[in-house]
């Protein structure tokens, strides 16, 4: 996956078109759609956490569940998106509060409206980084091809047992743990890459 395959994507509304019309190019659109958001989400989920230490680490599942469940809602709830980064990241803020009141990990938890969206006190720190799709295309790469294959097959939502077949492991628990290590080699890249220079 490169820029220039992401490049065609140019507004959020090609990639809600893309998305809810299937096929090849809504793989593609999810995959790029990932790349382009990933890093300001995974920055808000890191700010909103980090009042709550027993969360640390919980960041990057947050980001993932609430991308699965983004494009879940795209494909078939027909919801109405004006952002999809305020999307994405009202997702993961609804499943972390809901968290936080499942575990009990704090007396009260205002319930939270079906609504997706930014904050209006974002801090800057979240505000998009301009090499931040070009530091998770570089790591991505660094990966073998088997990982590269596993984590797009994940990323475009497919089960373990469809992610099994197609890289023609012998079960579902094999499949779970390249993905596993596949992208905990990612998220190493990623780290050295960001402390380069530093």
């Amino acid at each position: 996956m490169n820029h220039l395959h992401c490049a065609i994507f140019l507004r959020d509304d090609d990639y809600l078109r893309e998305i809810r019309a299937g096929g090849s190019r809504a793989d593609s659109a999810i995959s790029c759609l990932y790349l382009k958001y990933r890093k300001r989400t995974l920055s808000y989920m890191r700010l909103l956490i980090s009042k709550h230490p027993e969360f640390k680490g919980f960041a990057d599942d947050l980001v993932h569940d609430a991308f699965i469940i983004m494009v879940n809602k795209i494909r078939y709830d027909e919801a109405e998106v004006r952002s999809l980064a305020g999307f994405w990241i009202g997702i993961g803020k609804k499943i972390f509060l809901n968290e936080l009141k499942k575990d009990q990990r704090i007396i009260l938890v205002k319930d939270v409206e079906e609504k997706y969206g930014y904050d209006h006190d974002l801090h800057e720190s979240i505000l998009p980084i301009p090499e931040e799709n070009e530091q998770l295309e570089n790591a991505f790469l660094q990966l073998g091809p088997r990982c590269r294959e596993i984590l797009l097959l994940w990323i475009n939502q497919y089960t373990m047992n469809e992610i099994a077949d197609k890289m023609h492991l012998t079960n579902v628990a094999m499949a779970r743990k390249m993905k596993y290590e596949c992208f905990r080699k990612l998220k190493d890249f990623l780290h050295s890459g960001n402390n380069k220079g530093v």
